[in-house]
């Protein structure tokens, strides 16, 4: 009868147990729905705003490619117009008559004198490197600049001194000017000589 009862009881436990089983499965189920279904919700709304950004968006725009007419345009081409008149006149109007006393004479070229140098020489009026040492005659010209030294800020030239960056001296013997543009303490000068 013991063993009976024992029966009995299981019998009667298993199927609460099953019941039980069930129930825990369903509340589960139950939750994971009710957590998709607020999730779904979540991203349904997060979506009508992005598409409530999106046409907002678009209709500023819209607003922002809508020129406003201030009247730009009508004033750009009425300037246009008016050039194109003034254009018009000056290409219509008779030449200027030349005054008595704005006619200048063009002096003749002077004659190259066979005895200064014109080649292996600098230009006047042109700009050019010179180094520690080194002699430039100048086209055209009895003038030879002989630089003795350069230093950081100045150049030392043969027999007129020391002529600082951005400075112009007088040359020795002559009325020709030499400019200083500048010094390296490489030994390296920017030069030009002016000659009247």
């Amino acid at each position: 009868m013991r063993r009976h009862r024992r029966l009995v009881v299981s019998e009667r436990v298993i199927p609460f147990l099953a019941a039980f089983v069930g129930l825990l499965a369903l509340a589960g189920a139950v939750i994971v729905d009710l957590d998709g279904n607020q999730r779904a919700e979540q991203m349904s709304q997060e979506l009508a705003r992005l598409q409530l950004s999106l046409e907002q968006l678009a209709q500023r725009l819209e607003s922002a490619a809508t020129p406003a007419d201030d009247g730009l345009a009508e004033g750009l081409l009425a300037l246009q117009d008016r050039m194109n008149t003034l254009e018009q006149e000056w290409a219509r109007r008779p030449p200027l008559a030349a005054s008595p006393g704005a006619v200048r004479e063009v002096p003749a070229a002077a004659a190259i004198d066979p005895s200064l140098p014109t080649t292996d020489c600098i230009p006047a009026g042109t700009r050019f490197m010179a180094m520690n040492g080194e002699s430039y005659p100048i086209c055209q010209s009895p003038v030879v600049v002989r630089v003795e030294a350069v230093t950081g800020d100045s150049v030392v030239v043969d027999g007129t001194g020391t002529i600082a960056e951005t400075t112009s001296a007088v040359l020795a013997g002559s009325d020709c000017t030499l400019m200083v543009f500048s010094a390296e303490i490489e030994g390296f000068a920017e030069m030009r000589v002016n000659c009247p």
